[in-house]
C-alpha cells in the first residue's frame, strides 16, 4: 500500500508540476481593451454631380493602454482636423459601397495612428470603428 501511495504521488506530483511549468511558459494574456470615443459627431460637406451631400459619422479608437486614452484627449483637436480634412476628401458614392467604408476606416486609422506617432512616439491604437455612419 505504501508503495502505491508513494507511485501515486510520484506520477501525480509530477503532472501536476508540469501543468504549472507549462502555465508559467504561457504567454501573458493581452491588457483589456478600452474603447474612446472620438469626440462629437463628425459632419463634412462632400459633391457628387453637383449637389451638395452630407456625410456625418461619430468614432471609437481600441486601444489597451490607459496612455493612449490620454494622448486621444489632449490632441483631439489635431485629430480632429485631421480627421474631418479626410473625410471631406472622400468621394461619396465610394462611401454607399461596404468596401468603400472598410477603406475608409483603414484611412482613418492610418491617419490616427501617424498622428499618434509623430505626438507621442507609438501608434497606440489598435483599431477604430463607426458608431454612427449617416450619408444624406
Amino acid at each position: 500500500v505504501l508503495a502505491l501511495a508513494v507511485t501515486a504521488w510520484f506520477l501525480l506530483g509530477s503532472k501536476g508540476s508540469e501543468e504549472g511549468a507549462e502555465a508559467a511558459s504561457a504567454p501573458a494574456a493581452a491588457p483589456a481593451a478600452i474603447y474612446a470615443s472620438l469626440g462629437e459627431k463628425f459632419v463634412v460637406t462632400l459633391h457628387e454631380q453637383g449637389r451638395q451631400r452630407y456625410v456625418q459619422t461619430s468614432l471609437s479608437a481600441l486601444t489597451r493602454d490607459e496612455v493612449v486614452i490620454e494622448a486621444l484627449e489632449l490632441h483631439a483637436p489635431l485629430i480632429r482636423a485631421r480627421l474631418v480634412a479626410l473625410l471631406g476628401e472622400q468621394d461619396f458614392a465610394a462611401l454607399r459601397t461596404q468596401a468603400g467604408k472598410l477603406a475608409l476606416r483603414e484611412r482613418i486609422l492610418a491617419t490616427l495612428q501617424q498622428v499618434l506617432q509623430a505626438e507621442t512616439g507609438s501608434p497606440g491604437v489598435e483599431q477604430v470603428f463607426f458608431t454612427e455612419f449617416v450619408l444624406q
